[in-house]
């Protein structure tokens, strides 16, 4: 049964948007997509009621996000400009009214004017909304997040400025609306209990003399200039009728009276839904414009002292010190990849997604989302931790992994479900869940981060004992009587909670090799023992691959595939997305760790995914009925490293496009995936499925992080670091990518030889030539160039001609430039 304020939320949004024409109503882009395709299935086992599900936003959940790099909360930003900071109970956005027509333009509504968005640039986090009414009236919002004062606490700037692009006179109002719903929703409540916080706006009040409002118990935004106009809206007299909000509120008083109600102050105690309007006059011009700035507290601020240090620094200057960190961060620290023209975008994207892992981090955790996802996995961040460390965003990788993962190692005497509570890196989300995989994976990024800092960090040497021999050793006892890890849920994608998946036992075994090196290196006497659990858990999960194959082969199946998990015979659905681990991220095909069988059945499964689950991106019916973007990342990384560059370069500009998607000319992501893509957003509704689907957060860490990693070992990886170290260079760049006189760059990139790697690539189509100069690379380490251009001829290394055999041309350790010449 729906609470109150969720059947009252539901009842005025969609009253609001059936009236719209009467009277303009800031109805968010979400609410809206809902009514274009309404259905009243909703997901029952999430939800109690289909206004539950409304209120919480769970079909449509887009929107772009500003923040403080480390800091624990981040700030939304709607398709029509609309702040959200995600803990606090408000939203802000602005509209244009002209009082002698009692009009009001509203950028929320597709019939008031034309909207669009972008960031200031792929490298500043800094959204801009453009609103052009039909009468001609434009404004520009620049929202950026910065901090303040010496304990730099943050805040959301935004500056609004007014103009007339045609140059006429115009006058009129500008207006700021708080209200209590936003980007991802008015009031998330789910049976599981998932609450983000109580956003119900119960009181809300204007206070002229600090210029400034008061929600709830909270500080809402700071005006910089005192408005003209104000009215606060709430439900005196307990109301319980649906149109009383829409006739009280400021929408209304200024469709018919032109003029705000003048109160400073309301409650409701009924739904929660208080409202409020300010408005500054304009008139302006020719090239005249008419500006204001307001803050928004995101961390905790109260008293006169705070702000003062609130109003302290000028915007210009907040907005200038925002430029100038993210520039030095993003352009002048970290691997700096460049790629021809043609695929410049890819570029941007990187330095994208590199800031959204470092707004999503909280205080050196990162968090794959800002909303339901703003928690610590180990999953997620064993794979965001180790495409910062890869990218050069090092110090918050060691942070993570030297300082939060000992934190979630557990120390007790007790049992989880069927396995020991000693030597299990989980918190709650891994207890609950059974997340077994969390092991392996912490013990995989804590073994490749120590290969990139270097043996004279010796960060693996400071966590060896206890967080890396006995989280080893909990893998080597805690499995079933096959010798695989137990049922549970996992990574939640691959089905069900009461079976076992390859999943975890893939992470297993890349967990205990990287710790088994770890301890060589070292020099720890238990490498021996290491090894041992290991080749224990190889055996098993080898022998149950086959099992599963001769099974699926006996009952006729044609087809080649590993399924989710041996209890999953047959089972060809989406879920056997788990196989791509295979190859991306744990490389177990390198060396042929499970035999050359396995090898090619994992093989054979990526291919057997892409004919069944691949549109242009990965579907996951078995789970989401949404397309996987991290998966599609997944799987595209997949077959780069299986020796497919043209069908990753296929998945790839999908997912590129996926992060912009432009439903009914609106821009309902700014380079940005979810957890999961909406049929309907994707295909601008030509696709909707009949029920429900799910969706998670966005900007979804994991997806910035596969992102990152693909980008990176497109245009160089390593292999074999333990016996023949080899580098591949620009394995994944294809020949349309670069046209004559274009060129491929990597300046300054972490390597997993705990030294940097730089190259520069020119392309020659006149004289078919493609020449590489090495600018850094690691001591002794040779490098395997794949020419993608064509049948090679000729190749030279340092004045020296190299033998050719095949496409793959072996340079040797030493090279400063080599040249391929192809027919």
């Amino acid at each position: 049964m729906a609470q109150t304020h969720e059947w009252m939320f539901y009842e005025v949004m969609w009253r609001a948007w059936a009236g719209r024409e009467q009277v303009p109503y800031p109805v968010p882009w979400w609410a809206q997509q809902a009514f274009r395709r309404w259905s009243d299935d909703f997901d029952s086992g999430t939800y109690e009621s289909k206004e539950a599900a409304f209120a919480s936003n769970a079909l449509y959940r887009y929107w772009h996000m500003v923040g403080v790099k480390d800091h624990r909360q981040e700030s939304l930003i709607g398709q029509a400009g609309e702040i959200e900071p995600v803990y606090d109970k408000y939203s802000l956005s602005f509209f244009l009214h002209d009082p002698t027509t009692g009009t009001s333009w509203l950028p929320q509504l597709p019939d008031s004017g034309r909207v669009e968005q972008r960031l200031e640039a792929p490298h500043l986090p800094v959204v801009l909304t453009t609103f052009r009414t039909t009468d001609d009236v434009e404004f520009v919002q620049r929202t950026f997040a910065a901090t303040v004062g010496a304990s730099q606490r943050d805040l959301v700037v935004t500056r609004v400025t007014v103009g007339s692009p045609t140059g006429r006179e115009r006058t009129g109002l500008l207006c700021a609306a708080v209200l209590p719903s936003g980007p991802s929703g008015f009031q998330r409540h789910d049976r599981n209990g998932r609450q983000i916080t109580d956003r119900r706006l119960t009181f809300l009040r204007h206070l002229p003399d600090e210029q400034r409002v008061e929600t709830n118990a909270g500080w809402g935004p700071v005006f910089d200039t005192a408005p003209e106009q104000y009215g606060v809206y709430g439900n005196t007299d307990f109301s319980f009728d649906p149109d009383a909000y829409l006739t009280r509120s400021a929408f209304h008083d200024l469709a018919v009276g032109g003029k705000l109600n003048g109160a400073v102050e309301a409650q409701d105690q009924v739904a929660g839904l208080c409202s409020a309007v300010f408005a500054w006059p304009f008139r302006i011009a020719e090239d005249e414009v008419f500006e204001i700035d307001v803050r928004l507290p995101v961390d905790q601020f109260s008293g006169s002292a705070d702000l003062a240090e609130l109003r302290g620094t000028p915007t210009a200057e907040l907005e200038a010190a925002n430029r100038d960190f993210w520039t030095a961060k993003l352009l002048g620290q970290g691997l700096q990849p460049g790629l021809p023209r043609p695929v410049a975008h890819l570029t941007d994207q990187f330095r994208q997604a590199r800031s959204q892992l470092l707004i999503l981090s909280d205080h050196g955790e990162i968090h794959p989302g800002p909303t339901v996802y703003d928690s610590f996995w180990i999953r997620d961040s064993s794979v965001e931790a180790t495409a910062c460390s890869l990218v050069g965003d090092s110090a918050l990788a060691e942070r993570q992994l030297g300082t939060h993962y000992p934190l979630r190692f557990n120390h007790g005497t007790g049992r989880i479900g069927p396995c020991a509570e000693y030597g299990f890196y989980g918190g709650p989300h891994e207890k609950d869940d059974r997340e077994w995989d969390s092991n392996g994976q912490a013990l995989w990024a804590i073994g490749r981060f120590d290969r990139t800092s270097g043996r004279r960090a010796a960060f693996g040497a400071k966590l060896y004992v206890p967080y890396v021999r006995d989280a080893a050793r909990w893998l080597r006892d805690n499995r079933d009587q096959y010798g695989l890890l137990h049922s549970g849920w996992s990574a939640e994608h691959l089905g069900e909670r009461d079976k076992p998946h390859y999943w975890d036992d893939f992470w297993g075994l890349a967990g205990l090799y990287e710790a088994a090196r770890l301890a060589e290196r070292i020099g720890a006497p238990e490498a021996g023992e290491l090894w041992g659990a290991f080749d224990d858990l190889k055996r098993a999960t080898a022998e149950s691959i086959r099992w599963v194959l001769g099974e699926q082969r006996a009952r006729g199946a044609w087809e080649t595939y590993i399924p989710a998990g041996p209890g999953d015979v047959g089972r060809l659905d989406s879920t056997m997305i788990g196989a791509a681990a295979y190859f991306h991220p744990l490389r177990l095909h390198m060396g042929s760790k499970l035999g050359d069988d396995i090898d090619r059945a994992a093989r054979c499964t990526l291919d057997t995914m892409y004919a069944h689950f691949v549109t242009g991106g990965f579907r996951h019916d078995a789970a989401w009925y949404a397309y996987g973007p991290y998966l599609t990342t997944q799987l595209a990384h997949a077959y780069l490293l299986a020796g497919d560059p043209g069908r990753m370069d296929e998945l790839l500009g999908w997912i590129f496009d996926a992060g912009f998607p432009h439903p009914a000319g609106r821009a309902a992501a700014l380079g940005a995936w979810n957890e999961q893509h909406a049929y309907p957003v994707a295909s601008d509704f030509a696709e909707v499925p009949f029920g429900r689907w799910y969706m998670g957060d966005i900007p979804h860490g994991w997806a910035a992080a596969e992102y990152l990693l693909l980008i990176r070992d497109i245009l160089f990886f390593e292999a074999d670091e333990d016996h023949d170290p080899h580098l591949y260079i620009a394995p994944g760049v294809r020949p349309h990518w670069v046209p004559g006189d274009e060129r491929v760059t990597v300046d300054a990139a972490p390597t997993l030889f705990g030294s940097p790697f730089g190259y520069r690539l020119a392309h020659d189509p006149a004289a078919r030539t493609v020449t590489v100069d090495i600018r850094q690379a690691p001591e002794g380490v040779r490098f395997v160039y794949p020419c993608a251009f064509g049948e090679v001829r000729s190749a030279e290394a340092n004045g020296r001609e190299l033998a050719v055999t095949g496409q793959d041309v072996r340079v040797p350790a030493g090279t400063w430039r080599f040249s391929v010449t192809y027919a």
